[in-house]
């Protein structure tokens, strides 16, 4: 498909809109305006609908043009300002640094930017401003009353690669002093190449999205400034909207964080940040490593079928390179994160999170160890909505030389896929069990436990709660390791322990005075071995087909012969064993 092509069904589009735009009352003209260069955007990516909430409007304007792996940023000065301030020495120079494998002097090999844009070019959303491509750089200058922003991280990529069709953008950990006036959208990343602003950053005002928390350097106060992988300064077309499909060559830049605060009603000022030294290669974006970082031996894994997001940053040579790597949406699967991290001094940990970019919403959580040891953290079924799926890193402690965290289908510790060794692993989201209904609170509490677990194909965490509660399985004849690691024996342990404490009912069925044993299900007990309701439940709850629950009523010597789970009053996990 050409490019031509494109342009003609692009301008069908926003001929249509704009005669829509006509016949809309009051104020609903100027929305759907305001949106064309949006909607047009997203009619050349229909595939990137999907993911364009990832950062917001502003990032759909060119981060879903790209059609092939975006070239990522290398630096502009010999003697670099870098952002953050970690330790005093953790972001110098490369020159000043131990040489990694990379020289740090060499002179970019490709034609300046200024080669690539249009001087003198104003994107739509800052006809306000006197903000244009190819200002001296000293020209971009700080004008709302008391406020500053500052860089605070390494610059990042994120990488949307479905069907091989990759895009790109950039993200930065900023930090932003109030004065005047309100922020409400988030910063943006202006470059800028021998002393000229080539990149004037996204549109975060005509289609603003909502301020995030950064995917590296997440914490203490800390927004995502974001940038985009097409520079704003070389437009393909001009009219009712502007698109943008022209990357910065590779070479040596410096990047400021700019914001926008909104000072009075209709009126933007600007905050920007001290420079970053910024080099763009065939490899991404990055940010001087200085002297954090060092030599690993941890490699990432290879992706895998159905993998959702990678996050890899490696700080092994001069440049910093982090990247997340969106490879699938979300499913109603059980997931993981896979992850490994390698750091001199092993008791460094770096904790992440899983985040719904739409919302915001931390959906899962976890701690990396950085001792150089794979690990693997059980998240259950996340409630993406079929959504692409954000992996934030926190504060990397300056030794962490490599880092790589996966999300995808639930693995065991050596990395093995366990979905299918695990019977739990088809279980909804909402089979999960209420504490509530339980006769006590510490015994809901330990059945919460151990659904999570169960549910999320954790044997680690089973096996752990067995031997800590010393919880008698099958009469004393297996041990916790028999009875859940995976994979998964002919009993199914995991699905039963699930539709037991989900499906069925507890009550208190003897046990140590003053601390009796509650006992799922309730059809096991003599109390309850004649109610219909107590054997619907086993029915409803999977454990039984109906023609096996009949045949159990009707044996009046065993009555009922599956599974039971027995926890004391106060939460002691005492057994699962079939009745006697």
């Amino acid at each position: 498909m050409s490019h031509e092509n494109w342009t003609d069904d692009n301008d069908f589009l926003s001929g249509a809109l704009h005669g829509a735009a006509d016949e809309m009352p009051g104020g609903e003209v100027d929305d759907l305006h305001i949106s064309f260069g949006v909607i047009r955007d997203r009619v050349r990516r229909r595939r990137a609908a999907k993911i364009g909430s990832l950062a917001g409007g502003s990032l759909v304007v060119a981060g879903v043009l790209a059609f092939g792996v975006v070239q990522t940023p290398l630096w502009d000065s010999a003697d670099p300002v870098v952002p953050g301030a970690q330790s005093p020495d953790a972001y110098a120079s490369p020159d000043d640094a131990p040489s990694r494998g990379l020289d740090p002097t060499a002179e970019p090999t490709t034609a300046p930017a200024t080669g690539v844009i249009q001087d003198g070019y104003q994107p739509s959303w800052l006809e306000w401003s006197d903000l244009t491509c190819g200002m001296p750089v000293d020209d971009l200058q700080s004008t709302a009353p008391g406020w500053s922003v500052a860089a605070a991280g390494d610059i990042y990529a994120r990488t949307s690669d479905f069907d091989g069709e990759p895009s790109t953008s950039w993200g930065m950990a900023a930090t932003v002093a109030e004065g005047e006036g309100t922020l409400d959208v988030a910063p943006v990343l202006v470059w800028s190449q021998g002393g000229v602003v080539v990149d004037l950053g996204s549109n975060v005002l005509e289609a603003p999205g909502p301020q995030s928390e950064p995917l590296l350097g997440a914490g203490q106060g800390a927004i995502a400034a974001t940038g985009n992988g097409l520079t704003t300064c070389a437009p393909s077309e001009t009219g009712t909207t502007d698109l943008f499909e022209t990357q910065l060559p590779e070479g040596d830049y410096e990047v400021r964080v700019v914001a926008y605060p909104q000072i009075a009603s209709g009126q933007w000022a600007t905050a920007v940040s001290e420079p970053v030294s910024v080099r763009i290669d065939a490899d991404g974006a990055h940010t001087a490593t200085g002297t954090r970082g060092g030599a690993a031996t941890v490699e990432p894994s290879a992706p895998s079928p159905g993998e959702q997001s990678r996050f890899v940053l490696d700080r092994t040579t001069e440049w910093v390179t982090a990247e997340l790597t969106q490879r699938g949406y979300s499913t109603d699967g059980v997931v993981s994160v896979t992850a490994q991290c390698e750091s001199p001094n092993p008791a460094d940990s770096v904790s992440f999170d899983v985040v719904l970019p739409s919302t915001g919403d931390v959906l899962g959580s976890g701690e990396i160890a950085c001792g150089g040891a794979r690990s693997v953290t059980p998240l259950g079924v996340l409630a993406g909505g079929g959504e692409v799926l954000d992996i934030r890193l926190g504060t990397v402690p300056d030794g962490v030389a490599r880092l790589w965290a996966v999300l995808g289908p639930a693995v065991s510790a050596d990395g093995e896929d366990t979905t299918s060794d695990c019977s739990a692993s088809t279980f909804d989201p909402d089979l999960v069990y209420d504490p509530e209904s339980s006769p006590t609170a510490a015994a809901g509490t330990t059945a919460q436990l151990i659904v999570a677990a169960a549910v999320s194909c954790d044997s680690d965490s089973m096996i752990q709660l067995a031997t800590e509660h010393g919880t008698e399985l099958m009469f004393s004849t297996e041990t916790p390791e028999q009875v859940f690691g995976l994979p998964e024996t002919d009993a199914l342990p995991y699905e039963t322990l699930v539709r037991l404490l989900t499906g069925t009912s507890g009550v208190v069925n003897g046990g140590d005075a003053g601390n009796e044993t509650i006992t799922w299900p309730r059809v096991s007990t003599e109390e309850f071995r004649d109610s219909d309701e107590a054997w619907a439940e086993v029915v409803e709850s999977g454990l039984l087909t109906q023609a096996e629950a009949d045949a159990q009523r009707a044996d009046e010597t065993f009555g009922y012969t599956g599974m039971v789970i027995g926890i004391a009053e106060d939460g002691t996990w005492r057994y699962y064993s079939p009745t006697d």
